[in-house]
């Protein structure tokens, strides 16, 4: 501890990567003390809270992010693998000392060139280091203008990608209760989502970061609705639930939406229809290769949803959307609300 407190100590740019391993540690005070940035994993998102002015967010696969970070001149990351679905790239980028805590001894022997290797509990950690750092000077280095012109950059970035989902996610976003538990697929939405929808607590978005197993949110998201029942048996309050699948992903499990009508959960479905493979046909066009079996043939997802007992609704305005979704999450059962990209067009 002592050695990363003094490490700290002459650091100008210090930078924090928080990992899923760092979700319930008390960090805020210590990174706004140390006047440090940081970036989350996806899973590490909302551990530091919203609104922290040297946050980069959870944007560490955006090429970008190397620079910024080979830019800090101490590089601390806790409680993360920083596997290759966090960077999408071999290094992490950094070219000043790195120092990692962990739980894992194996994460510790990873290749990223650690000078420091500390096996610790995330929460501990930060707590020990909190008190070694009291007499610390902020460190001058970052500037809040510099944090919010990258990630209006990245921002720009990732909507010219794909054209549209950022605007449809912030109306989203501001339809949502702050306590909703969210649980996506794999599928556009949801890339851009977890990327710009800042989070003020962690734990309360799930993804299948690793496999990136399609069908994963809505039988994910019954099972977390289920869990999130409150109250008296015969009666129960049910906390905000939320399943965000793509037209593709949503029909391997489909079939579970009877399940969520049997148990009577006022599950909100977010279905993003875009009528394809997008991220496949993507990125088989970035490598000249011709698109192959990538243009979906679907079923009326409405109809369908109301052939199991479901509710649905197709809003074709931003405003729509969002009072769809207010009213899903007072109804008696699920709901599944269905976007195209004509929301934005």
């Amino acid at each position: 501890m002592a050695e990363v407190a003094n490490l700290l100590k002459t650091a100008t740019k210090p930078l924090f990567i928080l990992g899923g391993g760092a979700r319930h540690a008390a960090l805020r005070p210590l990174l706004e003390h140390l006047h440090a940035a940081c970036f989350t994993t996806y899973a590490g998102r909302g551990s530091i809270g919203a609104g922290y002015r040297l946050d980069f967010g959870p944007t560490l696969a955006h090429p970008g992010s190397a620079e910024v970070i080979a830019s800090a001149d101490l590089v601390i990351a806790l409680g993360t693998e920083l596997a290759e679905v966090d960077l999408w790239r071999a290094d992490l980028g950094h070219e000043a000392t790195l120092v990692r805590v962990d739980i894992d001894p194996q994460v510790l022997s990873d290749p990223q060139r650690a000078q420091v290797r500390i096996l610790a509990d995330a929460a501990g950690f930060a707590t020990a280091l909190t008190k070694a750092v009291q007499g610390h000077a902020p460190a001058p280095g970052w500037q809040e203008q510099e944090v919010r012109a990258t990630r209006a950059l990245w921002r720009a970035e990732t909507d010219a990608a794909r054209p549209g989902v950022a605007a449809i996610c912030d109306a989203l976003h501001a339809a949502v209760p702050a306590d909703t538990m969210i649980y996506s697929d794999m599928t556009q939405m949801a890339y851009v989502a977890k990327e710009l929808w800042e989070m003020d607590r962690p734990g309360h978005w799930h993804h299948p970061f690793g496999f990136g197993t399609l069908g994963y949110a809505l039988p994910a998201a019954i099972g977390g609705a289920i869990g999130r029942r409150v109250g008296e048996t015969h009666a129960p309050q049910h906390l905000p639930t939320m399943a965000i699948a793509g037209d593709y992903g949503f029909q391997y499990t489909l079939q579970e939406l009877g399940v969520a009508v049997e148990l009577g959960l006022p599950l909100v479905i977010i279905l993003w229809d875009n009528g394809k493979l997008k991220e496949i046909e993507d990125s088989m066009i970035r490598a000249q290769i011709a698109p192959n079996a990538v243009i979906a043939r679907n079923p009326d997802f409405c109809k369908l949803a109301e052939a199991y007992g479901a509710a649905s609704a197709h809003p074709k305005t931003l405003e729509e959307m969002q009072s769809a979704v207010r009213a899903a999450f007072d109804a008696e059962g699920p709901t599944l609300i269905y976007l195209t990209p004509e929301l934005t067009a």
